[in-house]
């Protein structure tokens, strides 16, 4: 479902990110270190398209910036970041009017996406994801964001983005369960392991 037209600054990256993920992120080249000091100074959002090799796919996240964590005589700088929500991206310019850096026309869609499948709900809760942050892995929920989920397994920007461009519920559970399984795998190993190495 779309929920309007918008247009955001950019800065494309090999990072997807889902809402509620933050992130450091490292700035030194002077078209993106210009974007992030108007960002600091009049509390505008800007848009991370996924880059995907050396091409700018049609899903990105829109972040704020929370902090500048550290900045050096060059003006190159540390920030810290945090995804409001994702986007469709319509159309990228490399080079805004009077700007060193680029923009883009969005859409942003309804992710309202729940998970009632029971598989998906066990693993969570036999695995103590961490889903709420405030709870922690403490629920008695018998429904999760699939996004939650997803952020809780950690994974890397080219699962996300894989995950994430499905667009189909079915499909999206059947991802997640697959990295559930796969979680689950790699903390029996775990526990093996550290089973072994209290018994010597």
């Amino acid at each position: 479902m779309e929920l309007g037209e918008n247009r955001l600054a950019m800065f494309p990256l090999r990072t997807f990110l889902l809402p509620g993920d933050e992130v450091p992120l490292k700035v030194f080249e002077p078209r993106y270190i210009q974007l992030i000091n108007e960002c600091k100074e009049n509390g505008k959002k800007f848009g991370i398209p996924y880059v995907n090799d050396d091409e700018i796919s049609i899903y990105g996240s829109e972040v704020e910036l929370l902090s500048i964590v550290a900045k050096n005589s060059l003006n190159e700088m540390v920030i810290l970041i945090k995804c409001v929500r994702n986007f469709h991206l319509l159309d990228f310019f490399e080079e805004l009017p009077d700007k060193l850096y680029g923009g883009g026309i969005i859409e942003y869609i309804n992710d309202n996406y729940e998970t009632t499948n029971p598989e998906i709900i066990v693993l969570v809760k036999q695995l103590k994801l961490t889903i709420d942050p405030i709870l922690g892995s403490i629920t008695t929920k018998d429904s999760f964001n699939l996004f939650d989920i997803a952020k809780s397994l950690l994974l890397k920007s080219e699962d996300k983005y894989k995950f994430y461009s499905l667009r189909n519920q079915k499909r999206m559970e059947h991802f997640l369960f697959k990295q559930l399984k796969f979680y689950e795998l790699i903390k029996k190993n775990e526990d093996v392991l550290q089973k072994n190495f209290s018994l010597n």
